[in-house]
């Protein structure tokens, strides 16, 4: 045999192996580029959703927008508003917008956004829901919020007080629930057995010693109970970001499984799962309000898309508008409302004693009263514009 039979041969052998082989790189660099894709589409609606969630807050007269502990996290967002946000960000980029066939199908693959509050979760997902005359259709749902709960009890063993995590069922003195929250402000209730009597339900700073002695209800003697409510204070502040950490990723772990019996209905084949990693990384991540997106199955060349993105944020990154009322020497007779406090106007029309000072969106701005005493009046100041200067 010639040597260019065996040529011919081992050409015939080979070329198949270097077809399958370019065919695969191929696949992977695209898959790839799809993939980076994806996810830059996804991080900019994370990032889009964040940003309008805060931008459109409701004024919730529960949330104390000062003091805060340590930090300012107390950021009251409007969950449906960033939900709606994110989506239509997705919509608009991959060019579906006004589709409701495609949007619902792009839907199946998103089985779950959450949006973490100050003092909870709030997961959306995809559901089966049945209208009053019977028939069923997939929706997206906006959960009720799931708060960051922790329970302990005190136990005592003869003359020593001991904390014991969740329940206990003998020699109790009291049992205790603690909703955390993105600081050290928590809300809390129990049961007081030494008193036979309900603790009642109280928002106060963990490391406030000054009204934080519900901590210890139950506990008797003074010594004892600066000692127990010191090693409560520390195990409520190990365990605070850990807990909410837990329930965002249970809530999450749930609805991404939950969403494969819906996908199904829908011919989708591709098995959704939580994975496991993301729990260490929102561990990390977690210290504020904001986002989380999971996008999966979407089939990018030889493999399936499954990507997350994050968005999170603290009060000092959130828009606050300053109120001014005119004086003799400001530019505008009008009331007005900035967004910059370093504003010519703002200096020459701040009135020191305004209360409130500032809201968080240009639409409560607009509608908002404050007082505050001008030319040595008190008044009160209704409606406020734009500043023309700073041009909020």
């Amino acid at each position: 045999m010639k040597i260019t039979d065996f040529a011919l041969i081992f050409i015939a052998i080979i070329l198949p192996f270097i077809i399958v082989l370019y065919v695969n790189i191929t696949f992977t660099i695209k898959a790839e580029e799809m993939e980076m894709y994806y996810q830059n589409v996804i991080n900019a609606a994370v990032d889009d959703a964040t940003y309008q969630m805060k931008q459109v807050e409701s004024q919730d007269k529960q949330i104390d927008y000062g003091y805060s502990g340590n930090t300012n996290k107390k950021i009251n967002v409007n969950a449906q508003v960033g939900v709606d946000s994110f989506l239509e960000s997705m919509y608009n980029t991959l060019g579906i917008r006004g589709n409701d066939t495609a949007e619902s199908y792009l839907n199946l693959f998103i089985p779950a956004i959450a949006v973490v509050e100050y003092d909870g979760v709030r997961i959306s997902s995809n559901e089966n829901v049945i209208a009053s005359d019977g028939t069923s259709s997939i929706m997206r749902v906006l959960k009720p919020k799931r708060y960051f709960t922790y329970t302990y009890s005190i136990v005592r063993n003869g003359s020593e007080y001991n904390v014991v995590p969740g329940g206990a069922t003998a020699d109790l003195v009291s049992t205790h629930t603690v909703e955390f929250t993105m600081d050290d402000r928590v809300v809390h209730r129990g049961y007081d057995y030494t008193f036979d009597e309900n603790i009642e339900s109280k928002s106060f700073y963990m490391t406030d010693s000054k009204n934080n002695d519900d901590l210890v209800a139950g506990v008797a003697s003074s010594d004892e109970k600066d000692a127990i409510k010191s090693q409560i204070v520390s195990h409520l502040l190990e365990m605070r970001k850990s807990v909410i950490a837990g329930v965002v990723s249970n809530e999450l772990s749930y609805a991404v499984n939950a969403n494969n019996s819906v996908a199904r209905q829908s011919s989708v084949t591709y098995r959704f799962n939580f994975p496991t990693t993301t729990e260490s990384e929102l561990y990390n991540m977690i210290d504020g309000v904001g986002m989380i997106a999971f996008v999966q199955g979407i089939s990018i060349g030889n493999r399936y898309l499954d990507t997350k993105a994050y968005g999170m944020s603290t009060l000092n990154q959130a828009t606050r508008y300053y109120f001014t009322a005119p004086n003799e020497n400001s530019q505008v007779q009008m009331n007005l409302y900035h967004k910059d406090v370093n504003c010519p106007e703002y200096r020459i029309s701040k009135i020191n004693d305004m209360s409130p000072r500032y809201a968080l969106s240009r639409q409560e701005a607009a509608t908002s009263s404050a007082t505050g005493t001008l030319n040595s009046v008190k008044k009160t100041f209704t409606g406020f514009y734009p500043c023309p200067i700073c041009n909020p």
